[in-house]
């Protein structure tokens, strides 16, 4: 009996272990759709901006980066959910570029992006689907592919502080943009500090993109509000230990300190910025759960007060002190943070428990 008991399960839990598998994989695909879709505005933003600067040349590059680059990847949905649908979308940004170059008028090519903007919403209903479209942690995912997309068309524009590639440094400016454009949509979805730490990351990043900054610093203030979406969305961290991003903070605001006494303050401020947004941010949620009160003390001063120091030129022994002040309170924080996600240990938990029942099955029999 307990045999036949241990076979139902067993097989109810393959069903059900296939039905969440057959489940991610349509959200997966769904999400990857749209986030062609989310490139293709992007694309679409980048013409309207070069039309208004006379610019008919990168006008016509972003106007065929659609076609060519993103249409083959949507295709086999489009061409499942409607052919005709499928047609439409080809053809329209097939023709994208003739009608939007530089003997069209500006109206008509207002009329050719338009066109494109309202079949990228047609497509996003009968792929996507309303509902999911409109889903916040759904739109949270777009943004953060939107940026991880970023990165790497800012890291190719960028040599020695010059843009040597213009083309990908408006990708990356336009898949900035577009993100920051979802954000806004559900910005009153987000609680209201994180909400305030994005507006911040997002000001920091389009600093960056404004002063050339290095591809390292840029992947780094992306990288921030990705982190910070993951924390909103309640997403797990990886599994390593968080002592680690202590001595990652201790390391680099020590290194910070060296930088800037030698007269390198873009250093400074590069190490300084990733001490709390490659390493702080995530201890924050498990500080913040014991010590709210530390946990703002340490933003503020990582954050905030010490960065701004180094931006305006502080002395070095001013410096030094704000940075002394932090690794005295890093002491206090190491105490705080678990050598073992708490997350890791229920997953684990979980699985013993599994393995006992199991075991206690089989020895019954």
């Amino acid at each position: 009996m307990l045999k036949s008991l241990f076979a139902v399960l067993t097989l109810v839990a393959i069903a059900s272990s296939i039905s969440i598998a057959f489940a991610d994989t349509d959200y997966d695909e769904k999400l990857a759709f749209a986030g062609s879709l989310e490139e293709t505005l992007g694309h679409l933003w980048a013409i309207e901006q070069n039309l208004d600067d006379n610019n008919a040349e990168l006008a016509l590059v972003h106007a065929t980066h659609p076609i060519a680059e993103l249409y083959d990847a949507m295709k086999p949905e489009l061409e499942e959910s409607s052919p005709d649908l499928d047609t439409q979308v080809k053809q329209i940004l097939l023709d994208l570029g003739k009608k939007t170059g530089q003997d069209v008028t500006r109206q008509d090519a207002q009329k050719a992006i338009d066109e494109a903007k309202d079949v990228v919403e047609i497509a996003r209903t009968a792929i996507v689907g309303d509902d999911l479209s409109q889903d916040t942690n759904f739109k949270m995912k777009l943004m953060q592919g939107l940026l991880e997309t970023s990165k790497g068309e800012y890291e190719e524009a960028i040599s020695n502080g010059e843009i040597s590639m213009m083309a990908e440094f408006q990708d990356g400016s336009a898949f900035v943009w577009r993100s920051e454009q979802i954000y806004n949509e559900i910005k009153s979805n987000i609680p209201q500090n994180a909400a305030k730490e994005l507006d911040e990351f997002y000001v920091d990043l389009w600093a960056g993109y404004k002063a050339r900054a290095d591809p390292e610093d840029i992947s780094t203030k992306a990288n921030a509000i990705i982190h910070e979406l993951d924390e909103v969305m309640g997403v797990e961290s990886k599994e390593v230990d968080l002592l680690d991003y202590v001595e990652n903070v201790r390391s680099l605001l020590q290194e910070t300190k060296e930088q800037y006494a030698a007269g390198n303050t873009d250093d400074a401020l590069s190490l300084a910025t990733k001490a709390y947004l490659d390493n702080f941010e995530y201890l924050e949620s498990s500080v913040d759960k014991q010590n709210p009160e530390l946990n703002h003390e340490m933003e503020q001063m990582m954050r905030v007060e010490l960065r701004d120091m180094i931006k305006n030129g502080s002395s070095v022994s001013e410096v030094n002190a704000q940075i002394d002040k932090i690794l005295l309170k890093m002491n206090d924080v190491a105490k705080i943070v678990p050598e073992f996600p708490f997350g890791a240990l229920i997953a684990m938990t979980s699985v013993v428990g599994l393995v006992i029942a199991i075991t206690r099955i089989k020895g019954s029999n």
